[in-house]
């Protein structure tokens, strides 16, 4: 997976890294965010696809969105910058319409197979909470970042602790500061798709994830405990 060239792996707040999405081409650069937003809940990723298009037309957008010297716009969660693609929006929380669309094509196929496959299931879950980890909105419940203390960390399956993971909503501290600089973002995962497996990719990212949570893991692993002792 691609790394910024920051010390320690991570990427410093403004510093612009040239990539191109391998799925879509629509990657034009990323960059940390300088003024980074704070933590959302954490609704289904399937209710933040991005919205006005007809099934299919997200990846068709991106995939024609690249011109030599295309419009771009920085996410405000995870400071990707992306060709601005005037056609889509999003209700996804802390996200830019076209990182939300970038999102939603990359994970696609696992969605589509998800429900006859526990294990693909457990894959899009992982991938849904590390990308709401890093789009967050103030004042809401660090749910997503909490949930990945329990994938990561303690090691329990998603899709078999489902009802554990909910109960994050109600566990998850609010308050916390999330981190000024993200080791990757799914614009690093789009980009690789063509040299590494998406189930691979998505660990990956959801480790780093979790790692550039490391000042708040204390609170955050304390809401999963929380979250495992509630009745269900």
């Amino acid at each position: 997976m691609r790394r910024s060239p920051a010390s320690g792996g991570g990427v410093a707040p403004g510093a612009t890294i040239r990539t191109r999405g391998a799925l879509t081409g629509a990657v034009g650069t990323r960059t940390a965010p300088s003024d980074p937003v704070n933590s959302a809940g954490r609704p289904d990723a399937a209710g933040h696809d991005p919205v006005g298009l007809p099934p299919g037309a997200v990846a068709a957008v991106l995939d024609t969105a690249v011109a030599e010297d295309p419009d771009t716009a920085v996410c405000p969660g995870c400071g990707a910058v992306l060709a601005v693609v005037p056609p889509l929006t999003t209700d996804h929380p802390g996200a830019s319409p076209s990182c939300a669309g970038l999102f939603d094509v990359t994970v696609r196929g696992l969605r589509d197979e998800a429900r006859a496959d526990l294990r693909t299931a457990a894959v899009l879950q992982l991938a849904r909470d590390a990308y709401d980890a890093q789009h967050q909105v103030a004042g809401q419940p660090a749910a997503a970042a909490a949930a990945l203390c329990l994938w990561v960390t303690r090691g329990l399956d998603p899709v078999r602790e489902r009802e554990v993971g909910a109960r994050l909503a109600d566990t998850a501290p609010t308050a916390l500061t999330p981190p000024d600089r993200w080791t990757t973002t799914v614009a690093d995962v789009a980009a690789d798709l063509d040299v590494v497996d998406l189930p691979s990719l998505v660990r990956s990212w959801a480790e780093a994830v979790w790692r550039d949570w490391h000042g708040s893991h204390p609170e955050l692993c304390a809401a999963a405990d929380r979250a495992q002792r509630l009745p269900g």
